[in-house]
């Protein structure tokens, strides 16, 4: 048995990467900071009514009907259904054949897609989305593998791409936390460095839609049942992902998180600031009323269509900030607050 199969293991604390001088809190991503997600968790990101009551393998009920543990309904006997699950009762007192139905517990594989593009390397408050969004997927991991199901990722950035098929082995899993560590460090340093070239805006048209790539690559890896994290600040999010989205949610449960930071939602106060985006220098002028109005509707319509979408396709929503300020919603969330209203 490993190191990290042994649930008494005392992780290294995310402290001690602070007595580095070369460190940056909030920006750069060291192991240990992944490591700590399994006992302090930054999102809650599961429904209490999706998991099961016991403690065996396979923490979610499934939605295919057959001999398991926990009764489902009673129904007509069909030809074929087996003869040890016909109801005696039920049929005595109806004059036809009825046979028990049960729901089975299976072990559901989950994956991460794991935005890394440029735009994520951006932050005004506690940490950058980057981080934020590794710290997320880093809890998801630890609380698949305490589940006993098998966890998957695909990670995404402007030049590279990495997956991992679902496995419940957690050397495996550990391999992926260091993958994920060594693209954000890697990305920092490409984009951030002072030796980094400007991008054209030719080079940025012709770019192409590493997110759409993506979901289009998950539709072949995710198998009926999965159940499928999507952790972005949906920049690149446009109709061809939402193309894609639709066709995983036919067979797949989605939970569509939302990485955003405070300036992102809002403006600073009326003012003149000075900006850069590390390589050019602006002023940007937030005095303007008009112009603060329009900044925060763009934001409250990019956050309503991504709600909007992702409920419409019986998945559940989260947005957290840089802030660690979380707000969920789904479609049950949803038809409590009319039932309070018409109440």
């Amino acid at each position: 048995m490993s190191n990290w199969s042994n649930l008494s293991h005392h992780f290294s604390s995310a402290a001690a990467d602070f007595n580095d001088p070369d460190f940056r809190p909030g920006i750069d991503l060291t192991l240990n900071q992944l490591l700590e997600t399994r006992v302090k968790p930054v999102i809650n990101w599961l429904a209490a009514d999706s998991m099961v009551k016991t403690q065996r393998v396979g923490g979610f009920r499934s939605r295919f009907k057959g001999r398991g543990m926990d009764f489902d309904e009673v129904r007509m006997y069909q030809i074929g259904d087996d003869i040890r699950n016909i109801d005696w009762k039920v049929t005595a007192r109806t004059g036809h054949a009825h046979t028990k139905l049960f729901k089975e517990e299976r072990e559901k594989p989950v994956f991460v897609v794991l935005d890394q593009m440029p735009s994520m390397f951006f932050g005004t408050a506690q940490v950058f989305k980057s981080l934020l969004a590794c710290q997320i997927a880093g809890q998801l991991m630890w609380n698949s593998l305490n589940n006993g199901d098998r966890f998957g990722a695909l990670l995404f950035s402007e030049n590279n791409h990495f997956e991992m098929k679902p496995s419940g082995n957690r050397r495996h899993c550990m391999r992926l936390l260091n993958r994920i560590v060594e693209n954000h460090q890697q990305t920092l340093e490409n984009y951030f460095s002072s030796e980094k070239k400007q991008s054209t805006a030719e080079q940025i048209t012709q770019q192409q839609n590493n997110f759409s790539e993506t979901l289009r690559r998950l539709q072949y890896l995710a198998k009926p049942g999965s159940v499928i994290h999507i952790i972005s600040d949906f920049n690149q999010f446009d109709s061809r992902c939402e193309k894609q989205l639709s066709k995983l949610s036919q067979h797949a449960d989605l939970h569509c998180v939302f990485v955003n930071d405070t300036i992102e939602s809002q403006l600073p106060p009326a003012g003149i600031y000075g900006i850069s985006n590390g390589v050019e220098n602006s002023i940007l002028d937030t005095s303007k009323e008009n112009i603060r109005l329009n900044y925060a509707l763009a934001f409250e319509n990019k956050l309503d269509k991504l709600k909007s979408f992702t409920i419409s396709h019986r998945g559940i929503f989260t947005s957290i900030n840089t802030q660690y300020e979380q707000n969920r919603s789904s479609k049950i969330n949803q038809s409590i607050n009319s039932t309070e209203v018409n109440l």
